[in-house]
């Protein structure tokens, strides 16, 4: 029978239920999570924070199958969108055989860019320009598939970058290094501070 999702239970003697062909939602002991597997990587995100008495607890988890993205790939994206700091901007490392970086032609202003997406997508990556790197409420909306996701910001002064796994609308903040490989050099990793509170523009999207 075909179950696009699972359920399951996270005792201390393993999981219990059956898995789903899409994704699972899994109940454990520290509340209730997402697991996704597909081509590229596979993931584990909260959903709801609860303590589950008798359930053994999980932790979040992102494994790229291909292992991380090369730091020349991450350079050159960056220096792509700071080339020009006016208006917001996109790219995709994809996966090809090898991972590939891949700017599509888009329609770009200073808070939006409209462009076609590739299914072989790993990771989404935009920019912000002068404004600070923050998922907005839009990104929130775009972003519901299995990816992972960045917004680069401070273009014009110190810039800064936030990573997040996706698994179909739930996310996690994810540092550099459990995506890249290499060292981030002249970027902010912004992994576990809070977001700018004057600024929710960005009406990005495909």
């Amino acid at each position: 029978m075909f179950r696009p999702v699972g359920y399951l239970i996270r005792t201390k003697a393993g999981p219990q239920g059956e898995r789903g062909q899409f994704y699972d939602y899994v109940l454990a002991g520290n509340g209730v999570w997402i697991e996704a597997e597909g081509p590229f990587f596979a993931a584990r995100v909260p959903v709801a924070a609860a303590e589950i008495r008798g359930l053994a607890p999980l932790e979040p988890v992102l494994v790229l199958r291909h292992g991380p993205i090369p730091q020349y790939l991450f350079d050159l994206a960056l220096g792509t969108m700071m080339a020009d700091t006016s208006r917001e901007r996109y790219v995709a490392v994809t996966w090809n055989d090898d991972y590939h970086l891949h700017v599509p032609e888009q329609d770009a202003d200073a808070a939006s860019t409209h462009y076609v997406a590739v299914d072989n997508t790993v990771l989404d990556l935009h920019s912000h320009g002068t404004m600070a790197a923050r998922f907005s409420t839009t990104d929130d909306r775009d972003e519901l598939g299995l990816k992972v996701f960045g917004v680069l910001g401070r273009l014009a002064d110190r810039p800064e970058l936030r990573l997040r796994v996706g698994v179909y609308g739930y996310y996690h903040p994810v540092a550099w290094g459990e995506v890249f490989a290499g060292t981030l050099d002249g970027v902010n990793d912004l992994l576990g501070r809070e977001p700018d509170e004057d600024d929710d523009s960005d009406c990005r999207g495909p």
